[in-house]
């Protein structure tokens, strides 16, 4: 939701990201976490669901209208898992449990739509597919990377 404030003006430590057009042709913001670092830079602390390219711990520049530069990566890879409905308790502390060795940490808004994972490169991309894979066949869910893949599904190749 659009207000009149500029897209890169913080909200009691969080920052708008640009995350894609309505049907309407009106601009669609996600609302994350984040720390100012240095005048228009800012350090990610939560990865986005919605606004693809960023994950936790990245450092970005973001544009009036919301759009954002990468500045340096923080590591971790951004896994949005889209479940057909709304999950029970038993099925998050599940996915928890399948990124428990991974260092990961499982996020959900309040009505659980979808469920953003961050998670170290470092744990590698077999393991996280691995946990992601396993895990959404038993609970009806497709998932994505949202940061390891541009518009055109090319590898960014950061890590």
């Amino acid at each position: 939701m659009a207000d009149a404030r500029s897209a890169s003006t913080p909200y009691n430590g969080h920052v708008r990201l640009l995350a894609g057009t309505a049907s309407s042709g009106r601009p669609v913001y996600e609302v994350v976490p984040a720390t100012l670092v240095e005048p228009e830079v800012y350090e990610i602390l939560g990865s986005p669901g919605l606004a693809t390219g960023c994950a936790a711990g990245d450092r970005i520049r973001i544009l009036a209208d919301g759009q954002f530069e990468i500045l340096t990566r923080g590591g971790n890879l951004c896994v949005v898992i889209y479940p057909q409905s709304p999950l029970a308790d038993g099925a998050v502390a599940n996915l928890r449990a399948a990124f428990d060795g991974l260092n990961a940490v499982v996020e959900s808004p309040v009505d659980r739509r979808f469920i953003v994972v961050t998670v170290p490169v470092s744990a590698g991309f077999p393991e996280v597919e691995a946990a992601v894979m396993g895990w959404a066949h038993g609970n009806r869910a497709e998932w994505q990377y949202g940061n390891v893949y541009d518009e055109d599904d090319r590898p960014l190749g950061w890590w």
